[in-house]
């Protein structure tokens, strides 16, 4: 992206019929404020996969994670609360939901840095069928050779 001017951090631990998985994804993005609510924006890149635009929005004590590429995720987080999501493939579109029980966040965006954490077990058709753990962390970039 051409405005990056953060380097991103995100950890994924995903816990699904008893077994567990992480994801750890390093790359660069960019943060906005608008209207008093934080926006981070990247490119996820995967090999073997084509690129997924991935933006978080936190607002006070709700977040939301869009994620589209090959299929389109919206996913809404507010603690204590279950909420609808959507999963959106070439075959159709998935109801879901979300069901937060930690959502926080410690931003700094004067120097354009921050941590969110967001856990959330994920339905459908009642059903649940993951348990999700995100570590998000952010830093501005050196103007020093970027």
């Amino acid at each position: 992206m051409a405005n990056d001017n953060v380097n991103i951090y995100l950890k994924t631990t995903i816990n699904q019929a008893g077994e567990s998985e992480v994801f750890e994804f390093d790359t660069t993005g960019e943060v906005l404020i608008k209207n008093g609510e934080f926006f981070l924006r990247y490119i996820e890149i995967i090999a073997g996969q084509n690129q997924t635009k991935v933006l978080f929005k936190i607002a006070g004590d709700r977040a939301r994670l869009n994620r589209s590429g090959d299929a389109s995720t919206k996913l809404s987080f507010s603690e204590g609360q279950r909420l609808p999501a959507h999963y959106q493939t070439p075959a159709g579109q998935m109801k879901l939901e979300t069901y937060t029980t930690v959502l926080s966040s410690q931003l700094d965006l004067i120097h354009l840095s921050g941590v969110a954490n967001i856990s959330y077990d994920l339905y459908a058709n009642d059903a649940i069928i993951g348990q999700y753990d995100i570590l998000l962390q952010f830093t501005q970039k050196s103007s020093k050779l970027n």
